[in-house]
Protein backbone atom coordinates (compact mmCIF):
# COMPACT_ATOMS: atom_id res chain seq x y z
CA UNK A 1 0.00 0.00 0.00
CA UNK A 2 1.54 3.32 -1.01
CA UNK A 3 1.32 6.65 0.41
CA UNK A 4 2.28 9.28 -1.70
CA UNK A 5 1.71 13.11 -1.88
CA UNK A 6 1.38 15.19 -5.47
CA UNK A 7 3.23 18.52 -5.11
CA UNK A 8 6.14 17.28 -2.88
CA UNK A 9 9.87 15.95 -4.81
CA UNK A 10 10.54 12.77 -2.24
CA UNK A 11 8.06 10.35 -0.30
CA UNK A 12 9.93 8.15 2.46
CA UNK A 13 8.40 4.96 4.13
CA UNK A 14 8.36 5.52 7.63
CA UNK A 15 10.86 2.73 8.23
CA UNK A 16 13.16 3.72 5.61
CA UNK A 17 13.57 6.63 7.45
CA UNK A 18 14.31 5.43 10.83
CA UNK A 19 16.90 3.16 8.93
CA UNK A 20 18.47 6.08 6.89
CA UNK A 21 18.41 8.57 9.98
CA UNK A 22 20.06 5.39 12.38
CA UNK A 23 22.83 5.33 9.62
CA UNK A 24 23.71 8.44 9.32
CA UNK A 25 23.66 8.95 13.96
CA UNK A 26 20.89 11.23 13.82
CA UNK A 27 17.96 9.55 15.72
CA UNK A 28 19.58 11.07 18.63
CA UNK A 29 18.48 7.93 20.43
CA UNK A 30 14.82 8.06 19.51
CA UNK A 31 13.06 5.04 19.53
CA UNK A 32 10.98 3.82 15.95
CA UNK A 33 7.76 4.23 18.12
CA UNK A 34 8.79 8.03 18.82
CA UNK A 35 9.71 8.23 15.15
CA UNK A 36 6.29 7.28 14.69
CA UNK A 37 4.88 9.70 17.28
CA UNK A 38 6.50 12.38 15.94
CA UNK A 39 5.57 12.72 12.36
CA UNK A 40 2.06 11.89 13.43
CA UNK A 41 2.27 15.41 15.14
CA UNK A 42 3.78 16.30 12.31
CA UNK A 43 1.17 15.35 9.65
CA UNK A 44 -1.89 16.43 12.31
CA UNK A 45 -0.31 19.69 12.25
CA UNK A 46 -0.53 20.04 8.55
CA UNK A 47 -4.09 19.36 8.39
CA UNK A 48 -6.07 23.00 8.34
CA UNK A 49 -8.00 21.96 11.38
CA UNK A 50 -8.22 20.82 14.63
CA UNK A 51 -10.19 17.85 14.89
CA UNK A 52 -14.20 19.12 15.17
CA UNK A 53 -14.46 16.74 18.17
CA UNK A 54 -11.55 18.21 20.62
CA UNK A 55 -13.29 21.34 20.45
CA UNK A 56 -17.01 20.01 21.20
CA UNK A 57 -15.81 17.13 23.42
CA UNK A 58 -17.11 14.65 21.32
CA UNK A 59 -15.94 11.10 20.56
CA UNK A 60 -16.98 8.73 17.28
CA UNK A 61 -19.84 11.45 17.30
CA UNK A 62 -21.37 11.30 20.64
CA UNK A 63 -20.68 12.81 24.34
CA UNK A 64 -18.33 10.91 26.53
CA UNK A 65 -21.61 10.01 28.51
CA UNK A 66 -23.62 8.92 25.69
CA UNK A 67 -20.78 6.41 24.52
CA UNK A 68 -19.84 5.55 27.94
CA UNK A 69 -22.95 4.43 29.06
CA UNK A 70 -23.37 1.83 26.06
CA UNK A 71 -20.17 0.05 27.21
CA UNK A 72 -20.59 -3.13 29.33
CA UNK A 73 -17.53 -4.31 29.57
CA UNK A 74 -15.10 -3.32 32.24
CA UNK A 75 -11.91 -3.00 30.49
CA UNK A 76 -13.49 -1.69 27.50
CA UNK A 77 -15.10 1.14 29.01
CA UNK A 78 -11.75 1.77 31.11
CA UNK A 79 -9.94 1.73 27.45
CA UNK A 80 -12.58 4.35 25.90
CA UNK A 81 -11.41 6.67 29.27
CA UNK A 82 -8.37 6.42 28.54
CA UNK A 83 -8.42 7.00 24.49
CA UNK A 84 -10.81 10.08 25.02
CA UNK A 85 -8.41 11.50 27.38
CA UNK A 86 -5.63 11.37 25.22
CA UNK A 87 -7.95 12.22 22.61
CA UNK A 88 -8.77 16.00 24.56
CA UNK A 89 -5.21 16.22 25.37
CA UNK A 90 -3.57 16.03 22.41
CA UNK A 91 -1.40 12.84 22.96
CA UNK A 92 1.13 11.54 20.74
CA UNK A 93 1.74 8.44 22.36
CA UNK A 94 2.85 5.31 20.71
CA UNK A 95 -0.98 3.67 20.88
CA UNK A 96 -2.24 7.47 19.40
CA UNK A 97 0.74 7.70 16.88
CA UNK A 98 -0.13 4.44 15.24
CA UNK A 99 -3.88 5.75 15.38
CA UNK A 100 -3.34 8.44 13.40
CA UNK A 101 -0.77 7.82 11.09
CA UNK A 102 -3.56 5.31 9.55
CA UNK A 103 -6.11 8.45 9.24
CA UNK A 104 -4.23 10.85 7.53
CA UNK A 105 -5.12 11.57 4.26
CA UNK A 106 -4.60 14.73 1.75
CA UNK A 107 -5.42 18.08 2.96
CA UNK A 108 -8.40 19.53 1.76
CA UNK A 109 -9.58 15.80 0.80
CA UNK A 110 -13.13 16.32 -0.93
CA UNK A 111 -13.44 12.21 -1.77
CA UNK A 112 -12.92 9.38 0.76
CA UNK A 113 -10.21 7.65 -1.36
CA UNK A 114 -8.34 10.51 -0.41
CA UNK A 115 -8.78 10.77 2.94
CA UNK A 116 -7.65 7.13 3.34
CA UNK A 117 -4.57 7.07 1.09
CA UNK A 118 -3.11 3.85 2.54
CA UNK A 119 -6.43 1.70 1.93
CA UNK A 120 -8.05 0.12 -0.61
CA UNK A 121 -11.26 2.11 -0.27
CA UNK A 122 -14.39 0.94 -2.03
CA UNK A 123 -17.47 3.39 -2.18
CA UNK A 124 -21.23 1.92 -2.94
CA UNK A 125 -23.75 4.53 -4.06
CA UNK A 126 -27.56 4.20 -3.02
CA UNK A 127 -29.90 3.12 -0.09
CA UNK A 128 -28.88 0.91 1.79
CA UNK A 129 -31.50 -0.20 4.44
CA UNK A 130 -30.03 -2.84 7.15
CA UNK A 131 -31.34 -2.53 10.63
CA UNK A 132 -29.33 -2.78 13.51
CA UNK A 133 -30.14 -6.04 14.18
CA UNK A 134 -29.45 -7.56 11.48
CA UNK A 135 -26.21 -5.48 11.11
CA UNK A 136 -25.15 -6.57 14.08
CA UNK A 137 -25.64 -10.32 13.54
CA UNK A 138 -22.28 -12.55 13.13
CA UNK A 139 -23.84 -14.17 9.77
CA UNK A 140 -24.68 -11.10 8.18
CA UNK A 141 -22.76 -11.12 5.13
CA UNK A 142 -21.12 -7.61 5.25
CA UNK A 143 -17.89 -9.15 3.28
CA UNK A 144 -20.26 -8.67 -0.16
CA UNK A 145 -19.79 -5.30 -0.16
CA UNK A 146 -16.03 -5.74 -0.37
CA UNK A 147 -17.13 -6.58 -4.24
CA UNK A 148 -16.89 -3.77 -6.51
CA UNK A 149 -19.68 -4.86 -8.10
CA UNK A 150 -21.97 -5.20 -5.22
CA UNK A 151 -24.51 -2.24 -5.02
CA UNK A 152 -25.46 -0.46 -1.75
CA UNK A 153 -28.74 -2.18 -1.59
CA UNK A 154 -27.70 -5.50 -2.14
CA UNK A 155 -28.47 -6.95 1.20
CA UNK A 156 -31.67 -4.72 1.95
CA UNK A 157 -33.87 -7.87 2.33
CA UNK A 158 -31.31 -10.18 3.93
CA UNK A 159 -32.89 -11.87 6.73
CA UNK A 160 -31.62 -14.06 9.62
CA UNK A 161 -32.10 -17.72 10.20
CA UNK A 162 -32.07 -19.14 13.87
CA UNK A 163 -29.87 -17.36 16.87
CA UNK A 164 -26.75 -15.51 16.37
CA UNK A 165 -24.18 -17.64 15.38
CA UNK A 166 -20.88 -17.90 16.92
CA UNK A 167 -17.64 -16.31 15.21
CA UNK A 168 -15.82 -19.20 15.31
CA UNK A 169 -17.88 -20.72 13.27
CA UNK A 170 -16.18 -22.41 10.35
CA UNK A 171 -18.29 -20.69 7.14
CA UNK A 172 -17.92 -17.33 9.16
CA UNK A 173 -13.99 -16.73 9.51
CA UNK A 174 -13.19 -18.09 5.99
CA UNK A 175 -15.49 -15.04 4.91
CA UNK A 176 -13.94 -13.05 7.44
CA UNK A 177 -10.74 -13.75 5.86
CA UNK A 178 -11.71 -13.75 2.66
CA UNK A 179 -11.68 -9.27 2.99
CA UNK A 180 -7.78 -9.42 4.14
CA UNK A 181 -6.25 -5.89 5.63
CA UNK A 182 -6.57 -2.79 4.60
CA UNK A 183 -9.49 -2.39 2.73
CA UNK A 184 -12.74 0.28 3.22
CA UNK A 185 -16.12 -0.16 2.08
CA UNK A 186 -18.63 2.41 2.10
CA UNK A 187 -22.08 2.82 1.90
CA UNK A 188 -23.50 6.23 0.70
CA UNK A 189 -26.67 7.55 0.52
CA UNK A 190 -27.58 8.97 -2.92
CA UNK A 191 -28.97 12.01 -1.70
CA UNK A 192 -25.75 12.64 0.40
CA UNK A 193 -23.37 12.04 -2.40
CA UNK A 194 -25.19 14.55 -4.75
CA UNK A 195 -24.95 17.05 -1.91
CA UNK A 196 -21.31 16.33 -1.76
CA UNK A 197 -20.96 16.59 -5.65
CA UNK A 198 -22.98 19.73 -5.83
CA UNK A 199 -20.59 21.49 -2.94
CA UNK A 200 -17.03 20.82 -2.37
CA UNK A 201 -16.54 22.55 0.82
CA UNK A 202 -19.77 20.40 2.07
CA UNK A 203 -17.93 17.15 0.79
CA UNK A 204 -14.66 18.03 2.76
CA UNK A 205 -16.65 17.97 5.79
CA UNK A 206 -18.50 14.84 5.52
CA UNK A 207 -14.81 13.34 4.34
CA UNK A 208 -13.58 14.82 7.80
CA UNK A 209 -16.24 13.63 10.08
CA UNK A 210 -15.72 9.96 8.81
CA UNK A 211 -11.98 10.34 9.66
CA UNK A 212 -12.43 11.20 12.74
CA UNK A 213 -15.03 9.11 13.65
CA UNK A 214 -12.66 6.56 12.79
CA UNK A 215 -9.48 7.66 14.18
CA UNK A 216 -11.67 7.63 17.12
CA UNK A 217 -12.55 4.32 16.91
CA UNK A 218 -8.67 3.25 16.19
CA UNK A 219 -7.45 4.98 19.50
CA UNK A 220 -10.06 2.79 21.55
CA UNK A 221 -9.52 -0.19 19.94
CA UNK A 222 -5.89 -0.21 19.69
CA UNK A 223 -5.87 1.02 23.58
CA UNK A 224 -7.99 -2.25 24.41
CA UNK A 225 -5.66 -4.24 22.38
CA UNK A 226 -2.38 -2.37 24.21
CA UNK A 227 -4.61 -3.68 27.81
CA UNK A 228 -3.80 -6.83 26.57
CA UNK A 229 0.14 -6.49 25.62
CA UNK A 230 -1.06 -6.95 21.65
CA UNK A 231 1.43 -5.66 18.89
CA UNK A 232 -0.95 -2.65 18.59
CA UNK A 233 0.63 -1.36 14.83
CA UNK A 234 0.40 -5.09 13.94
CA UNK A 235 -3.33 -4.82 15.23
CA UNK A 236 -4.07 -1.85 13.37
CA UNK A 237 -2.53 -2.88 9.76
CA UNK A 238 -4.88 -6.09 10.36
CA UNK A 239 -8.10 -4.28 9.99
CA UNK A 240 -10.58 -3.60 7.18
CA UNK A 241 -14.05 -1.44 7.52
CA UNK A 242 -17.65 -1.31 6.23
CA UNK A 243 -19.08 1.95 6.99
CA UNK A 244 -23.12 2.95 6.47
CA UNK A 245 -23.49 6.04 6.04
CA UNK A 246 -26.74 8.17 6.90
CA UNK A 247 -27.92 11.25 4.66
CA UNK A 248 -25.89 13.60 7.21
CA UNK A 249 -22.67 11.72 6.54
CA UNK A 250 -22.58 10.27 10.18
CA UNK A 251 -21.75 6.30 10.36
CA UNK A 252 -25.44 4.71 11.39
CA UNK A 253 -23.53 1.08 10.98
CA UNK A 254 -20.05 -0.14 11.14
CA UNK A 255 -18.28 -3.36 11.25
CA UNK A 256 -14.33 -4.05 11.72
CA UNK A 257 -12.31 -6.95 10.42
CA UNK A 258 -8.99 -8.16 11.28
CA UNK A 259 -6.44 -10.40 9.36
CA UNK A 260 -6.70 -12.64 12.96
CA UNK A 261 -9.87 -13.85 11.77
CA UNK A 262 -12.22 -11.69 14.18
CA UNK A 263 -15.31 -9.44 13.96
CA UNK A 264 -15.53 -6.17 15.94
CA UNK A 265 -17.37 -3.08 15.79
CA UNK A 266 -18.63 -0.24 17.86
CA UNK A 267 -21.82 -1.55 19.33
CA UNK A 268 -21.77 -3.47 22.95
CA UNK A 269 -23.03 -6.65 21.64
CA UNK A 270 -19.85 -6.58 19.27
CA UNK A 271 -17.12 -5.54 21.62
CA UNK A 272 -17.90 -7.57 24.27
CA UNK A 273 -17.63 -10.31 21.79
CA UNK A 274 -14.01 -8.88 20.64
CA UNK A 275 -13.09 -8.97 24.06
CA UNK A 276 -13.72 -12.50 24.37
CA UNK A 277 -11.75 -13.19 21.67
CA UNK A 278 -8.70 -10.79 22.03
CA UNK A 279 -8.43 -11.87 25.66
CA UNK A 280 -8.01 -15.52 24.53
CA UNK A 281 -5.98 -15.13 21.88
CA UNK A 282 -3.41 -12.79 23.74
CA UNK A 283 -3.12 -14.73 26.89
CA UNK A 284 -2.03 -17.50 25.06
CA UNK A 285 0.72 -15.95 22.97
CA UNK A 286 1.49 -12.79 24.88
CA UNK A 287 4.99 -11.38 23.41
CA UNK A 288 4.93 -7.57 23.91
CA UNK A 289 3.64 -5.20 26.80
CA UNK A 290 2.77 -1.61 26.81
CA UNK A 291 6.11 0.56 25.84
CA UNK A 292 5.87 2.61 29.02
CA UNK A 293 6.32 -0.71 31.25
CA UNK A 294 9.12 -2.06 29.34
CA UNK A 295 12.61 -2.33 30.69
CA UNK A 296 15.22 -0.99 28.41
CA UNK A 297 16.21 -4.18 26.81
CA UNK A 298 12.46 -5.75 26.36
CA UNK A 299 11.56 -1.75 24.93
CA UNK A 300 14.05 -2.27 22.10
CA UNK A 301 13.05 -5.59 21.28
CA UNK A 302 9.77 -4.54 20.97
CA UNK A 303 10.96 -1.91 18.68
CA UNK A 304 12.72 -3.90 16.17
CA UNK A 305 9.80 -6.26 15.81
CA UNK A 306 7.49 -2.65 14.80
CA UNK A 307 10.33 -1.62 12.35
CA UNK A 308 10.36 -4.95 11.10
CA UNK A 309 6.35 -5.60 10.84
CA UNK A 310 6.34 -2.28 9.52
CA UNK A 311 9.12 -3.23 6.50
CA UNK A 312 7.13 -6.37 5.51
CA UNK A 313 3.71 -4.34 5.53
CA UNK A 314 5.55 -1.40 3.07
CA UNK A 315 3.11 1.29 4.58
CA UNK A 316 4.08 4.47 2.99
CA UNK A 317 3.57 7.51 4.63
CA UNK A 318 4.70 10.99 3.76
CA UNK A 319 8.09 12.52 5.71
CA UNK A 320 10.46 14.88 5.93
CA UNK A 321 14.31 14.88 6.21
Amino acid sequence: MEFEVTGKSKGYNLTELFLKKEGAGKNDGMSFAELAAAKSAEESAKQPDTLEGTKTGLFMGETYEERLNKIGDKNSANAFRDAYAKKMAGSVDYVSAISQLFNTGYVGADNFADAFPQYDVITHVGNADISSANWQRNDFPFWEYFKRDTSADALNDWRPLGENPPQTRGDLQRNYGSIGPGRIAILIPESLQKKMDADPAYARKIVAKLREWKEDYDRWDNTVAASYGGNVAEHQASKSYVFDLDENGDVRNCTVTSSGGEITGPTEEERRQFEAEQERKWRLRVKYIKIMEDGAESKIQKELEALRFFQSQRIRQEVLL
